[in-house]
């Protein structure tokens, strides 16, 4: 009976670390008046696959982190099904306190905006563990599913960290300003910044795991500068989708504009992809 209310305990502090930490990455979104306006404006169809991937996301996240330290399949499943549930009830909640879920709007819209503020809530349980720290067990296990990442996992936790810092600027109008101050120069200058502290990010992470003699050697960096290309490139993947998904990409945009918008979007979501081992 004791270990029953001990595990129990523990599930609740889970709850509460995920709806804390829902609420510390999802507090900017919740207040952007843009992602209010796209619920209803997003069709239904994109709104459904953006419910998808984000599940995928929260996949990767309780994996690697997440609110349970239990890893099998049907644990992570369960678990990311948990925070999505935090992110929509405490989304919801928030959005009905703010005024912005009103007993007048249509079903359509409301269900809109609880889909498109549940996935940065939810991203934020997820990584709650993480951040707030668990029991030594979590650590021990989350900590060797991170060095035994490979390539292709590490580029799944770049697209989580992507997701985490471009989703709400997505939504926005700036990329689409950027996009217009911007000419050829200026976008390869942003790229090749971008591209920078990419490399800065990752080069800092091994410095933190290799051993002196390893670092700065010509090996390292060309593998540092190898995964900064792919972590780029997810970055800007990951702001096409989220753009395409926002209507910021669509047919009638010239090529040129568009390639402006992802590279300008891509400037902050390549940060997060960077960044994604520290903050996940």
């Amino acid at each position: 009976m004791t270990g029953k209310k001990a595990e129990s305990k523990d599930i609740a502090a889970s709850y509460v670390r995920g709806l804390l930490g829902g609420m510390l990455i999802g507090a900017p979104v919740l207040m952007t008046m843009e992602v209010w306006w796209q619920g209803f404006s997003v069709p239904a169809w994109r709104l459904v696959l953006l419910y998808c991937v984000n599940y995928g996301i929260l996949l990767v996240l309780q994996h690697y982190s997440g609110l349970s330290h239990r890893k099998s399949f049907r644990a992570q499943a369960s678990a990311a099904v948990v925070a999505l549930g935090i992110g929509t009830v405490s989304a919801g909640i928030i959005l009905f306190v703010l005024g912005v879920l009103r007993g007048d709007l249509e079903l359509r819209d409301v269900v809109g905006k609880l889909i498109l503020q549940s996935v940065p809530v939810s991203i934020g349980a997820s990584i709650a563990m993480s951040e707030f720290g668990g029991n030594e067990e979590h650590e021990e296990i989350t900590e060797r599913r991170r060095r035994r990442a490979g390539y292709f996992g590490s580029l799944s936790i770049a697209i989580a960290g992507a997701s985490l810092f471009g989703f709400g600027i997505s939504a926005t109008e700036e990329p689409l300003m950027i996009a217009d101050q911007i000419d050829v120069k200026r976008a390869i200058l942003l790229m090749l910044l971008s591209m920078v502290q990419v490399f800065a990010i990752l080069f800092a992470l091994d410095h933190k795991e290799k051993s002196k003699a390893d670092l700065g050697s010509r090996a390292h960096l060309i593998a540092v500068s190898q995964e900064s290309v792919s972590t780029y490139a997810v970055g800007l993947l990951s702001a096409a989708y989220f753009l395409w998904t926002f209507g910021a990409l669509n047919s009638s945009m010239g090529l040129i504009t568009a390639v402006y918008v992802i590279i300008a979007a891509g400037f902050v979501t390549s940060l997060g992809a960077a960044a994604a081992e520290v903050l996940i």
